[in-house]
């Protein structure tokens, strides 16, 4: 983690502002770590009462070395209850249990517990690069995207990759002809938002992949070991990685990997200390799956909080995510308002979905300035969106303009058929302004 490296160069002051800020997402090191900060007075003015309240704090996250650290103390320090007085102030912020209470996961096993999630009626085999494949080649790509009310895929978006970009283009052009079930609510057909999954490319029931395994194991044995040390050293973006790939049986890099972590909650386990070691793509990942049940068990509260740290990190794909889910009259965390804020910083950063969404949040409340201003923003991304061109109608009727409203909900029809998407709402309004 980068707080180590500042600690390792001598920056304490540094290191230990962000130990604390790792602290509070549960990272039993850090919290170790201020404790040695305050034992030798790096960082901060040495004292031994703050010492012996983050190793026992340590110590309750299951470092074994920290409650041999605060019994030395004790033996020094004359004051007990001073002591006992300064650890319990410590634990009303930082104690084991409001991490369990907060952002603990409980794993699971199992990928999903959502009967609510749409089925899968549909799939398209992703098709595998050539020069991927012959190269025995394998990876990964993250993906987020909407099912609408006839259950046809949309607005598919790529939150990340392995290797980067050389799988993308093959499983976009095969996610987007999937379809599912559609989303029942109370017997009415919803969007389905923000379905997410990982898809992973392996060429291990290939001939050709079991030849080139063969010829490169040596070296990619010493790969695997290298990415194990790491992981074991904290490096948080190695830990995600590893998560990623140890979804997956498949994988020559998955099989070599789980002779080394066994549990059927390794890779789940690696995923909570990436994200607790402060990478805001494995804190937007593991609070999706709480908020979902997958691998861990389904906690909204969470979920959202983990989600919120990611937002807060930058990573706009959870900055979009928080503004849905604040929009949903279901749950105590409705706030218009904040979802606002998250979706103009998603939208101001590029994300497409949330710039859609501004567009049409504008015309509901007859706000057409910011409609246009985020209108521009999604056709420079693509220019012949349904949703898109049919906002453009609503603001040319709105002007006056009606028969460049027709032309526009023509255009969004024939589009939204062309991509066998859902026309039932184009196909409406087209017909109120015949």
């Amino acid at each position: 983690m980068s707080a180590t490296l500042e600690y390792n160069k001598g920056n304490y002051l540094s290191s230990y502002q962000e130990f604390h800020r790792l602290a509070q997402l549960g990272n039993r090191d850090a919290i170790f770590n201020i404790g040695v900060m305050y034992l030798h007075g790096q960082g901060v003015e040495k004292n031994l009462t703050s010492a012996h309240s983050w190793f026992l704090l340590a110590a309750d996250f299951g470092v074994d070395e920290a409650r041999s650290a605060a019994r030395l103390i004790e033996v020094e320090v004359d004051d007990q209850e001073g002591l006992d007085r300064d650890y319990q102030l410590l634990n009303q912020k930082f104690s084991y249990t409001i991490f369990s209470r907060d952002l603990q996961p409980i794993f699971s096993p199992i990928q999903y517990n959502d009967d609510k999630q749409p089925k899968r009626t549909y799939t398209l085999d992703a098709k595998y690069p050539q020069e991927a494949y012959e190269q025995g080649q394998e990876g990964w790509v993250w993906l987020d995207f909407d099912i609408d009310q006839s259950g046809a895929v949309k607005d598919v978006e790529i939150l990340d990759s392995f290797p980067d970009n050389t799988f993308n283009r093959a499983i976009y052009n095969a996610v987007r002809r999937w379809r599912y079930e559609p989303y029942m609510v109370n017997g009415k057909a919803q969007i389905y938002r923000n379905r997410s999954l990982i898809y992973h490319f392996t060429t291990f029931k290939g001939k050709r992949y079991q030849e080139s395994f063969a010829s490169q194991k040596r070296e990619y044995q010493k790969k695997i070991n290298q990415l194990i040390d790491s992981a074991e050293q904290g490096n948080a973006i190695v830990q995600y990685y590893i998560a990623n790939w140890m979804i997956a049986d498949e994988h020559n890099a998955t099989r070599l990997l789980k002779f080394h972590w066994s549990d059927d909650n390794a890779g789940s386990q690696l995923l909570l200390s990436s994200a607790s070691n402060g990478y805001s793509n494995s804190q937007y990942r593991l609070g999706s799956s709480l908020l979902r049940g997958e691998y861990t068990q389904a906690s909204r509260q969470k979920g959202l909080n983990w989600i919120l740290l990611a937002a807060q990190g930058g990573f706009i794909h959870a900055q979009y995510r928080l503004a849905r889910e604040l929009l949903d009259r279901q749950h105590v965390e409705f706030d218009q308002e904040k979802s606002q804020r998250w979706m103009k910083a998603a939208a101001d950063n590029g994300h497409f979905r949330a710039i859609r969404d501004l567009v049409n949040q504008g015309i509901d409340a007859k706000d057409f300035t910011s409609s246009l201003h985020y209108l521009k923003l999604g056709l420079k991304q693509d220019d012949s969106h349904p949703d898109l061109l049919l906002a453009q109608a609503k603001i040319f009727k709105h002007q006056g303009q009606h028969a460049l409203a027709v032309k526009k909900a023509q255009q969004a029809l024939k589009e939204a058929k062309d991509r066998g998407w859902y026309t039932q709402e184009i196909s409406q309004y087209l017909q109120s302004l015949n």
